[in-house]
């Protein structure tokens, strides 16, 4: 097994160098953070729920310093939040069903990559927009439906689909949350979120996921060159991962909009 892991690690380092720095700095993931850490700066933001909470957040905790934030960590499972010093308060809750918390009372909702683990997003979206105030955001980065990775997640059976990601990644953290991806690809997710009364601020797919692949040098350079057509076909339906940044509308009708002006 020693030179087998060996063998896997040897593989990734070759697949990460053959990946151009660019690919890794303009990610969804990188983008979740750069946005959130707009929102958070912005004068009107001072009370944050951050959705599927866990260990720990995942902005450096002295921004709740610097922007004066008030921290709410929700999470189905409370022992995952327990360490979580970022966290000014906890709510253990399945915000699908609930979110016990009154109307109108958060500025900023984030979520990543948790979306993907709701049975029923139009419910949590529905949820999450009741909490905000007039003009609040929701931010939002989750993998798509129709990703390479989720298709295998969802038509392979259980067993041997972490047995896949335990190969692929070699590592089992994320191997206990299911994963549903309710309608979580771009027209989907967009319909919901519409239903319910969100206004889109910004949209951003991310093709690139080929980083399940990365232990195994020749299955990497067709999931990269895959990841490139779609990238240079630019289907949203196909994207591997979403981010949605979204806004309650400014129902009270305030004399000073609630906006970012960054993309306005």
């Amino acid at each position: 097994m020693g030179m087998l892991s060996r063998f896997l690690d040897m593989n990734r380092n070759v697949s990460e160098r053959m990946t151009p720095d660019h690919i890794h700095e303009s990610n969804v993931f990188g983008a979740y953070k750069k946005i959130a850490t707009i929102v958070l700066s912005h004068p009107r933001v001072s009370k944050v729920a951050d959705v599927g909470a866990g260990k720990s957040w995942q902005l450096p905790s002295y921004y709740k310093d610097w922007y004066g934030i008030q921290l709410v960590g929700l999470d189905i499972d409370g022992d995952e939040m327990e360490h979580n010093r970022a966290l000014d308060q906890r709510i253990v809750c399945d915000v699908v069903s609930e979110i016990p918390i009154p109307d109108s009372q958060i500025d900023f909702v984030m979520v990543h990559s948790g979306v993907e683990h709701f049975s029923d997003n139009e419910r949590f979206l529905k949820n999450a927009f009741r909490i905000l105030k007039p003009g609040g955001f929701l931010l939002a980065q989750f993998p798509g439906r129709y990703a390479p990775f989720a298709l295998a997640n969802r038509l392979l059976p259980d067993y041997f689909a972490k047995l896949l990601l335990r190969a692929a990644m070699g590592e089992t953290d994320e191997l206990g949350f299911r994963a549903y991806y309710d309608r979580t690809n771009y027209s989907s997710f967009k319909g919901l979120y519409a239903n319910v009364g969100f206004e889109e601020v910004y949209y951003l797919p991310g093709y690139y996921s080929s980083s399940y692949f990365a232990r195994f040098v020749p299955a990497y350079m067709i999931s990269y060159l895959y990841d490139n057509i779609r990238f240079g076909l630019g289907i949203r339906e196909l994207a591997s991962y979403n981010l949605f940044l979204l806004q309650k509308p400014n129902i009270a009708k305030d004399p000073e909009p609630f906006r970012l002006y960054a993309w306005r």
